[in-house]
């Protein structure tokens, strides 16, 4: 069973899932189990392997750390690398999940969300008798940082537009634009893997990261070709487009805008989940049972 984006209930999983790997930057065996949740959990980290298994929610308040990944963190408690998964859970349209983690990071599987699709996939999805929020933006946000943009405006529907170039004669200019749907996302967007310019990788690992890195959960661009065969000759930018939809999942609710993104990173797409956050913080949304036949909207002043 899958869960259309179209589709206004609020949706956990119907069984368990357990995906276990190794962490890309710490290259520690990992393993994270996605439990069904109630209503209005929303999507929550629990470090299990810690005294008193502590919790930490997915959300902006929560984000300790952008270099390279996405870090949340409460307390002595972080989990590193959480974007991929998030990327997955939002396009199927799981709201309410346990992510339960075993060490300090998300396994990095094969470098993209597509386990996560196939897993969840396979046990299908409970729906639940509630409203999902959902944040439709009316005035434009944006957020710049020397040639790095990300930004968002009104639209009838979620749409994102990126456009990436490294500088490279393999990793040149690339750009896509994409309506933020199920089907679409799964089929363009969520296969695409983590990557890295082989300096890049030299100096993560000088710094003592990505460890768990290997031609089987990313890909290296060298001067002549690429580690791995590419699954599309423009991953890099559809690769992008999956981080920016887990970042934005941060926000705790859909959203309806039309994003764009100029070579932009996980620390400008928080930037802007922290925004479209604070919109919807701003109007109280109450989840009622009798109501879920429809979404309760939000709208970004």
């Amino acid at each position: 069973m899958s869960f259309p984006l179209s589709s206004f209930c609020q949706a956990t999983l119907a069984r368990p899932v357990l995906l276990p790997g190794v962490g890309l930057h710490s290259g520690e065996p990992v393993n994270v189990r996605i439990l069904p949740a109630p209503v209005n959990h929303g999507l929550v980290f629990l470090r299990e392997d810690l005294p008193g298994r502590p919790r930490i929610p997915a959300r902006t308040a929560f984000v300790t750390e952008t270099t390279l990944s996405t870090t949340l963190g409460r307390g002595n408690a972080t989990v590193r690398t959480v974007e991929h998964l998030l990327a997955a859970l939002y396009a199927l349209g799981v709201t309410n999940a346990l992510l339960a983690v075993d060490g300090p990071e998300v396994p990095a599987l094969d470098g993209s969300s597509m386990p996560v699709v196939r897993a969840v996939e396979a046990v299908g999805l409970a729906l639940q008798a509630a409203p999902v929020r959902i944040l439709r933006v009316v005035t434009p946000v944006s957020v710049v940082r020397d040639d790095k943009r990300v930004a968002v405006e009104p639209a009838d529907a979620p749409w994102i537009r990126y456009q990436v170039d490294y500088g490279h004669p393999l990793a040149g200019p690339q750009a896509m634009r994409v309506p933020v749907e199920r089907d679409v996302l799964v089929r363009e967007v969520l296969d695409a893997r983590t990557f890295c310019l082989e300096v890049e990788a030299e100096r993560m690992r000088a710094m003592g990261l990505a460890r768990g890195g290997s031609t089987e959960n990313a890909v290296v661009v060298h001067d002549h070709g690429t580690s791995t065969p590419l699954r599309h000759p423009d991953e890099f930018v559809r690769h992008k487009i999956l981080d920016l939809v887990g970042d934005l999942a941060l926000t705790g609710c859909r959203w309806i805008g039309a994003v764009s993104a100029t070579r932009a990173g996980h620390a400008l797409h928080v930037a802007l989940a922290e925004r479209l956050e604070a919109m919807a913080a701003d109007v109280a949304v109450v989840a009622d049972a009798d109501s879920a036949a429809s979404p309760e909207a939000v709208h970004a002043p």
